[in-house]
C-alpha cells in the first residue's frame, strides 16, 4: 500500500511538472512572436538612420560614437533574428549532433584537442538559450540607443553628403570598405586638422597598430583617395619596410613609391605613409623624421604595423584596428556569399550559412574565397558538401596543430585546405602575397578551381584567391603545393612546419 502510494505520488509530480513545462513554452511563445515583431521594427528604423549616417561625412567624435554604438546594436540585433529564423530549420540538427559527437570523441582522444567556440556569446546563442528573454533584451536595448539618438537625427542633417554610387547591398559591400566608418574619419581628422602651433617643426604622427590581415593598408589607401586629402597636400609617399633600410638616402622622394602628386596645392606638404610589419629602428626614424620635416614643413605621417612598439613614436593617440565582430562578420560573410540573392528566400542555405561563416574566425582570406565559392553555386546540396569540408577541415588542424586552421591563415602560417570531389592529393596553403591588379602574369589557376577539384599542378605552383575591388586593389595570390595522400599526421605536420619558413 505504501509503495503505491509513492509510486502515485511520483506520477502526480510528473504529470504536475509537465504540464507546467508545456504552459511556460506555450505562454513564452506568444512573448517570442511579439518580440521579434518589436526587434524586426526597431531593426527597421536604425537601419535607416545607419544607412543616412554612413552617406555624410560626420566629424564629431561623440556623434561617431554613437553611430558606433547604434551600428554594432543594428548588426547584433540582426544576427540574432537570423539565429531565430534559420536555426530550426529541417536538416540542420542532423548535422549538429554529428559534430557534437564528434566533438565529444575528440575530447576523449585527447583532452587538449578539444573545439574552441569563437565566441561564447554566439555559440550560446546558436544554441538558443532563453529565447523570450534573449528577444527582448535585445529589443530593450536597441530601443535605448534610438530613443538617445534624436539629437544625432537632428545634427545629422547639417553634415555633407558623401558621393556615392546607389549600390545595392552586395555591390555596396564588395566596393566600398566595410565596417570601419569611424577609423576612417579619425584619420581623416588627423590629417586635415590644422598644425597645433603655426610655424612648428614638430611633425605629426599618428601610429596604426593591428593584427595582420585585418585591414591597416586598405584603410589607408581608403583615406589618401580622398579628394580633400590630395588637395590638402603636395604629394603622397609610400614607403614599405626594405625601402627604408638605405642608409645612404637623405631624400625620401629618392625612394619611396609616389600615390599621388598634386602641384597645384598652395602649400608643399608631405603625406608619409610608412607599412612595417614590426618595429623601426631609432636611426631610421630620425632620418625619415630629418628628411620630412627639412623639406615640407606641415608634412604628417601615418606608420601601420603588427607591432605596439611603434605607439612611442607617435605624437597623436594611436589607432587600433581589431578583427570585426563575429555578429558584425556574419553580416560581411553573408552578404558576400549571397550577392543580389535574399537570404531570406533561401532559408535552408542561410542556416548553413551561419555555421560556415562561424567557423571561419573572422578571417578576411578564407572568408572571400569560401563566400566566392558559395555565391556561384546556389545548391542546398553543394552547400551542405562545403559544410562537412569545413568541418573536417576544422577537426584536422585540431589534431594536427592544436589549433583552428583559419587561425593559422590569418598568421600566414601553412595549412591543409579542404577540396570537394574526394582528391588522392592533399592541398597544402603555404604562403599569401599582394601582387598589383593591373599586372598580366597572373596565375591562370585560381583557388576555387583547386576546391571544386579540378585539375590542380602538381608540386608547388601560385594560384589567385580573389582580386580586391577595393583600393588598393590589389591581387591576393596564394602560393600552394599539391602532394600525395597517404601521408602520416606526424609527416603531414613536419611537412606543414617545413614549408612555414620559406
Amino acid at each position: 500500500m505504501a509503495m503505491d502510494i509513492l509510486v502515485s505520488a511520483v506520477v502526480s509530480d510528473l504529470i504536475s511538472r509537465s504540464a507546467s513545462f508545456l504552459i511556460k513554452k506555450c505562454s513564452q511563445q506568444p512573448d517570442a512572436d511579439k518580440n521579434l515583431q518589436r526587434l524586426s521594427r526597431l531593426l527597421l528604423r536604425a537601419h535607416a538612420i545607419v544607412e543616412e549616417a554612413e552617406g555624410r561625412r560626420i566629424t564629431n567624435q561623440a556623434m561617431l560614437w554613437q553611430l558606433k554604438m547604434l551600428t554594432e546594436g543594428f548588426y547584433r540585433g540582426h544576427f540574432m533574428l537570423d539565429i531565430f529564423k534559420f536555426r530550426a530549420l529541417p536538416g540542420g540538427s542532423t548535422e549538429d549532433e554529428e559534430e557534437a559527437s564528434h566533438s565529444s570523441a575528440m575530447s576523449k582522444i585527447h583532452p587538449a584537442k578539444r573545439v574552441r567556440s569563437s565566441s561564447t556569446n554566439t555559440k550560446m546563442m546558436l544554441s538558443g538559450g532563453n529565447s523570450a528573454t534573449e528577444l527582448h533584451e535585445m529589443a530593450d536595448f536597441l530601443e535605448t540607443i534610438i530613443a538617445d539618438m534624436k539629437e544625432f537625427v537632428v545634427f545629422l542633417g547639417s553634415y555633407p553628403r558623401m558621393n556615392r554610387q546607389p549600390y545595392c547591398t552586395y555591390l555596396f559591400l564588395d566596393n566600398c570598405m566595410f565596417g570601419r566608418q569611424m577609423e576612417r574619419e579619425r584619420v581623416l581628422s588627423f590629417l586635415l586638422h590644422p598644425e597645433a602651433a603655426p610655424g612648428s617643426e614638430n611633425l605629426a604622427v599618428l601610429p596604426i597598430v593591428g593584427p595582420q590581415r585585418v585591414g591597416k593598408s586598405t584603410l589607408v589607401e581608403h583615406v589618401c583617395r580622398d579628394e580633400m586629402v590630395r588637395d590638402h597636400f603636395s604629394m603622397i609617399l609610400f614607403f614599405r619596410e626594405n625601402s627604408l633600410n638605405d642608409a645612404g638616402v637623405t631624400d625620401l622622394r629618392e625612394s619611396g613609391l609616389v600615390k599621388h602628386q598634386n602641384s597645384h596645392a598652395s602649400q608643399k606638404r608631405l603625406l608619409i605613409v610608412i607599412e612595417l610589419a614590426g618595429d623601426i629602428d631609432e636611426e631610421t626614424w630620425k632620418r625619415v623624421i630629418y628628411s620630412t620635416s627639412r623639406k615640407a614643413r606641415g608634412s604628417k605621417i601615418i606608420i601601420t604595423s603588427r607591432s605596439k612598439k611603434i605607439t612611442k613614436f607617435g605624437t597623436v593617440e594611436t589607432l587600433w584596428l581589431d578583427l570585426l565582430p563575429p555578429e558584425v562578420y556574419w553580416h560581411f560573410f553573408k552578404t558576400l556569399a549571397f550577392g543580389t540573392a535574399n537570404p531570406d528566400e533561401q532559408p535552408k542555405l542561410a542556416s548553413m550559412t551561419m555555421e560556415i561563416a562561424t567557423e571561419q574566425r573572422q578571417c578576411f582570406v578564407s572568408g572571400y574565397i569560401v563566400a566566392r565559392l558559395l555565391r556561384d553555386n546556389l545548391d542546398a546540396r553543394f552547400w551542405r558538401a562545403v559544410l562537412r569540408c569545413v568541418r573536417a577541415y576544422k577537426r584536422k588542424h585540431l589534431l594536427l596543430f592544436d589549433e583552428h586552421p583559419n587561425v593559422r591563415m590569418r598568421r600566414d602560417e601553412p595549412v591543409y585546405y579542404w577540396r570537394l570531389g574526394g582528391s588522392g592529393r592533399y592541398f597544402l596553403i603555404c604562403d599569401y602575397y599582394q601582387t598589383d591588379s593591373c599586372r598580366e602574369d597572373v596565375a591562370e589557376v585560381t583557388v576555387q578551381d583547386v576546391l571544386l577539384g579540378r585539375d590542380a599542378p602538381r608540386g608547388r605552383f601560385e594560384a589567385l584567391g580573389w582580386t580586391s575591388r577595393l583600393p588598393p586593389y590589389y591581387n591576393y595570390m596564394i602560393s600552394c603545393v599539391s602532394q600525395e595522400s597517404g601521408s602520416g599526421v606526424g609527416r603531414m605536420k613536419r611537412k606543414a612546419l617545413d614549408l612555414s619558413g620559406v
